[in-house]
């Protein structure tokens, strides 16, 4: 085991000389095609990672760009919203508006309604006192007033009473 350790000049020169041959071969033969291959696959590598950084940046942009999408369809969708909501406040207005003048529209036309069946009704009871006045005054007179007399003195207090120089009962 001792000759292992023991360096020979013989055994060191030989050595020396097939690690060069060997080197030299290896350069001229297989060294190129290798180092061309690692020189492939690095070039591979660092176009993998570029191309990785240009979708990562494409990604990013369009990450941004829809953010900004996002952004002007929220704008938008508020100010649809507001102008809906003053549109909906304009359209109920105008529905009050409406609704507020047919109520004084429906009032107005009862007061009339009112008003007329009021006259009407003074017309009537004018008529029915001026039959009781008639009545009470044939009764009072008896037979001494006819009945042409009679219409006349109807017309004339009928004429009295709608001009309003008679008194009405209860003033």
């Amino acid at each position: 085991m001792e000759a292992l350790i023991k360096p020979e000049t013989g055994l060191i020169f030989w050595t020396v000389l097939i690690f060069a041959i060997l080197v030299f071969l290896l350069s001229k033969t297989a060294w190129k095609p290798l180092l061309e291959a690692v020189n492939a696959r690095e070039e591979k590598i660092k176009g993998d990672i570029e191309a990785a950084q240009k979708a990562r940046d494409e990604a990013e942009a369009a990450k941004k760009e829809i953010e900004n999408r996002l952004k002007g369809l929220s704008a938008e969708i508020s100010s649809k919203l507001e102008k809906s909501s003053r549109e909906a406040a304009l359209e109920r207005d105008k529905i009050l508006e409406k609704a507020s003048e047919q109520a004084a529209l429906i009032l107005d036309n009862a007061k009339k309604e009112i008003e007329a069946q009021k006259a009407q009704a003074e017309i009537l009871l004018e008529k029915k006192v001026m039959e009781i006045a008639l009545l009470a005054g044939e009764k009072a007179l008896g037979a001494v007033i006819d009945k042409k007399i009679n219409s006349q003195l109807a017309q004339e207090l009928a004429k009295e009473l709608s001009s309003g120089k008679m008194k009405k009962v209860g003033e």
